[in-house]
């Protein structure tokens, strides 16, 4: 399915990438063979079946991640988001998925022997890329229980409230809640759903009282309320 052309630049100019680590150690990331890139939204960073071996540090906007079909469908795997590390995962004849920027998206990018190099520089750029993709790790296994055991509307509500909590991480979650540039098509990809059953999931939550998504933002009415019902644990975010 082609992604929808769309613009979405409200609040995405402001984050810290790199969450836990000090000045030093972010500047040193930019010394050590990374390469500041920016994409407008909708651009290809890499896509599936590409022979790539790069790794890719979220500065700013959003991306996802999607295995594409041969019948033209796709299943988004996860969404990139400020402060996540991307491995282009290149295995036998290439990438397993395609990696597109939602919004404009600022990324530092450098061949995947560079994590190597960073990591003997500093304990703390170490600490940042392995907590990174254990994050990696822990979402995708969540995404994979949403998919097999959680029902549509636990699932909806279990992956808007990872995104809370992986945007809380980076200071992008405010008392209104926050912007998200996803449409009912990116959520009917993500969670296996059909964009009209989106629909009603969204209807039937905000209905509940449990939260509110409108024109770009997202706004939680009954945080704990919501994380009962959707049986929401973010621990697996703070590692």
């Amino acid at each position: 399915m082609p992604v929808a052309s769309r613009s979405f630049s409200k609040g995405d100019e402001h984050r810290s990438s790199y969450v836990g680590l000090n000045d030093d150690d972010a500047a040193l990331i930019k010394t050590l063979g990374f390469t500041a890139k920016r994409y407008p939204a909708d651009a290809v960073i890499f896509s599936q079946g590409d022979d790539s071996d790069r790794v890719y540090v979220v500065e700013s906007g959003w991306g996802c991640i999607s295995h594409e079909l041969p019948d033209g469908q796709r299943q988004i795997l996860d969404f990139a988001l400020t402060g996540d590390v991307v491995l282009s995962q290149s295995i036998g004849s290439g990438s397993i998925g395609t990696f597109v920027a939602q919004t404009e998206l600022s990324l530092l990018a450098a061949p995947t022997k560079t994590l190597e190099l960073a990591a003997m520089k500093s304990p703390h750029v170490l600490s940042f890329i392995v907590g990174a993709l254990m994050r990696n790790g822990a979402v995708m296994a969540q995404h994979l229980a949403n998919a097999g055991r959680r029902n549509a509307l636990e699932r909806t509500a279990h992956l808007l409230l990872e995104l809370t909590a992986r945007l809380q991480r980076v200071g992008a979650v405010d008392r209104n809640g926050f912007d998200c540039p996803l449409t009912q098509y990116d959520l009917a990809d993500a969670l296996g759903l059909t964009p009209i059953h989106v629909n009603r999931m969204l209807r039937e939550l905000r209905e509940r009282k449990f939260l509110e998504f409108r024109q770009g933002h997202v706004r939680l009415l009954d945080y704990r309320g919501l994380a009962k019902f959707a049986g929401f644990d973010g621990e697996y975010i703070k590692s």
